[in-house]
């Protein structure tokens, strides 16, 4: 690992330390309070988000060649997978974080395609897909698992397909028997469903007629899956997409901006979202900054506005403490790591760099912020009796300004 990003790992995990030191004070305090229990929401919604900041693990499942590696890189808008014209190219399913400039996007479980006719060009010490996937499974549970089909293989041996993938399912269940899963159906290279002239951007009568043509695959699709008794109550979605485009040269080579033919990627993305466990839905926005769209923008500011209520709540309850100066520094870090992660979901690094950006922007407003969190904690508390209300009061309405000042710069740009 290079120097930098050992020191941006070392950075994030002081940062977490201290937020997790904070929320252990908090809940100390809490005990101490009468009818507090619902504060506790704002504490597991804090040590939620603190999970979060692993990217999310997509588990990506299908025949050879159904272009799993394409979605992957489609996803991501980077080449983080390796792609074949010919012969398979994923060999032993292994989890693979992919990074961009340093920062973790996501961690895939590209597998060996079922049904495969060729053994693949990377090597595998596993005798089928099946041995291949389940040793991979056993360490690391998927956020959220791909079923892939190629759009004009539907009716094509795909139940073989989702008989496989039903094993896989169940394996996956007697392993992580606690974890909740999701399934997304996704037919690939719609691109080539007839009419092949058609333009899927289109919108002419033989357009039209490709449109139906795709809408009747993933009718069916959907039909198929919702048969198989171990994968029906798993299915959430299914939807059509193309993946084509072409890349720049080398490791993560951004797509070439003529040469981007995508197509449903971003209704794709959306899906994933609405359906992966709450508290990786940051992750996987931030994954999709490339396709960022209104609906994506949305998750991540409701993401960010749940942090921040959070975080206004638990500084308003630990600036109630009587004590003068004793809240000052709990406060100042949960403030701090509410700022960080606003702008991680915005793709910056979770670390004091993006306190430090946020500064430079809003520098005033920051440390008037923190010098009425300082004034009121010390000055109010001496008057009796309402000082500590007060004081709670002004570091609530501080927390929230600051809050809404960091949704703003980072996710309103």
């Amino acid at each position: 690992m290079e120097e930098s990003a050992l020191n941006r790992a070392e950075m994030e995990e002081s940062a977490l330390n201290r937020a997790e030191t904070v929320l252990v004070q908090v809940s100390k305090i809490l005990k101490n309070i009468p009818f507090s229990s619902n504060l506790q929401e704002s504490i597991n919604n804090i040590r939620s988000s603190i999970q979060s900041l692993r990217p999310p693990r997509i588990m990506v499942v299908g025949r050879t060649k159904a272009g799993k590696s394409s979605l992957i890189n489609a996803i991501c808008g980077l080449k983080v997978a390796q792609v074949s014209d010919l012969r398979p190219e994923t060999g032993k399913a292994e989890w693979k974080k992919y990074q961009h400039n340093g920062v973790d996007l996501v961690e895939i479980l590209d597998t060996r395609g079922l049904q495969e006719a060729k053994a693949p060009r990377q090597q595998d010490s596993a005798k089928n897909p099946f041995e291949s996937i389940i040793d991979a499974i056993k360490d690391k549970y998927p956020d959220i698992i791909l079923l892939v089909c190629k759009a004009t293989e539907v009716h094509a041996a795909s139940q073989e397909d989702l008989s496989i993938c039903e094993s896989i399912i169940q394996e996956i269940q007697k392993i992580h028997a606690h974890e909740k899963l999701s399934i997304i159906g996704v037919l690939t290279q719609c691109d080539q469903v007839a009419h092949p002239k058609a333009n899927l951007l289109g919108d002419k009568e033989r357009d039209e007629r490709k449109r139906k043509n795709i809408e009747e695959c993933v009718r069916d699709f959907y039909k198929y899956i919702q048969q198989k008794e171990g994968l029906r109550n798993y299915l959430k979605d299914v939807v059509g997409t193309c993946a084509y485009a072409d890349y720049e040269e080398g490791d993560f080579g951004l797509i070439l901006p003529d040469e981007d033919y995508r197509w449903n990627i971003d209704k794709l993305i959306e899906i994933m979202m609405e359906y992966t466990p709450k508290n990786r839905r940051g992750s996987l926005g931030r994954m999709a900054q490339e396709r960022m769209t209104q609906e994506v923008q949305a998750t991540q500011r409701s993401v960010a506005e749940t942090i921040k209520t959070a975080c206004v709540v638990l500084a308003g309850v630990v600036s109630a403490n009587p004590i003068p100066g004793m809240s000052i520094a709990p406060v100042l870090v949960l403030q701090s790591f509410m700022v960080m992660y606003i702008g991680w979901l915005s793709g910056r690094d979770f670390s004091e760099e993006t306190i430090k950006e946020f500064l430079v922007t809003g520098g005033v407003a920051v440390g008037l912020n923190a010098a009425t969190i300082g004034l009121a904690d010390v000055a109010l508390k001496f008057l009796p009796g309402a000082g500590s209300v007060a004081s709670a009061a002004a570091s609530f309405t501080a927390t929230q300004g600051l809050g809404d000042a960091a949704i703003a710069y980072f996710l309103k740009e």
